[in-house]
């Protein structure tokens, strides 16, 4: 195997889904349909709609991000 093969994904990112079991977060190749490799979950989600929708959220924000400032309980 060289560097080049595994730098490659094994499938396009048109069938790239996310699992969006908590614990898991794997991609994979759903266009099979089938459940998440790792868990087994049903749940997923297409990866390429997944960071089309994050980029237009980073492009809607216009001014400064907002920190959250914590203090400890009394």
């Amino acid at each position: 195997m060289t560097r080049d093969t595994i730098d490659r994904p094994a499938f396009k990112l048109v069938s790239a889904v996310l699992c969006l079991e908590l614990d898991c977060n794997a991609v994979y190749d759903g266009s099979a349909g089938e459940p998440c490799p790792l868990c087994g979950s049903e749940v997923s989600y297409p990866l390429a709609a997944w960071l089309n929708r994050r980029a237009r959220v980073s492009a809607r924000a216009s001014g400064p991000v907002r920190a959250l400032v914590t203090s400890p309980a009394a």
